[in-house]
């Protein structure tokens, strides 16, 4: 015989229970789709661009140029004391009376104007070098030592020169302004 201490009676099913989820807000009506953002602009900054100024004095120190400045110094008359000397030993004289800011204007547009040319060569009375010489009074003091050993032949000499000039004309760059005192 089987005793049970449970009631045979079966137990009535559970009811399922129903969750109830809340109700989703209701779609707004829109009459126009509204347009995204616009993405971000991002201007690329050019970088800024540089002009070279030109100098007034050559970035070296005058005592760089101070054998330069002597040999032309030679070559200059001692009455003649207002002279402005650029960095590739072209040089101008001008007046006694010439203000140092006015010889200085005048010699850099001498230079900037100046074309070429004819140029003559005569060995420096002082200086070991030669002087070349435009017809616009404008000179070029050519250091014998450039050519390095031996007698260079007046061609050379010339050639020297007109490139003393041309680099001159574009540098502008002036190592040397001589004044009264």
């Amino acid at each position: 015989m089987v005793i049970s201490c449970k009631k045979d009676k079966p137990e009535p099913p559970t009811p399922p229970v129903a969750i109830e989820a809340p109700e989703p807000p209701p779609t707004p009506v829109v009459d126009t789709i509204p347009e995204p953002p616009a993405p971000e602009v991002v201007k690329e900054t050019p970088k800024p661009v540089v002009k070279k100024k030109k100098k007034k004095i050559a970035n070296k120190k005058p005592e760089d140029y101070k054998a330069l400045t002597f040999n032309v110094q030679l070559g200059i008359n001692p009455d003649r004391k207002n002279w402005v000397l650029f960095k590739n030993g072209t040089y101008m004289i001008f007046p006694n009376n010439t203000a140092e800011k006015d010889a200085i204007r005048a010699a850099k547009k001498l230079m900037s104007n100046y074309k070429g040319g004819a140029i003559t060569i005569q060995k420096s009375s002082f200086a070991k070098g030669w002087i070349a010489s435009t017809g616009t009074g404008i000179y070029n003091y050519i250091d014998r030592g450039a050519f390095g050993r031996g007698i260079p032949k007046e061609a050379n000499i010339l050639k020297k020169g007109k490139n003393n000039l041309t680099a001159d004309t574009k540098g502008l760059e002036i190592v040397y302004i001589n004044g009264p005192k």
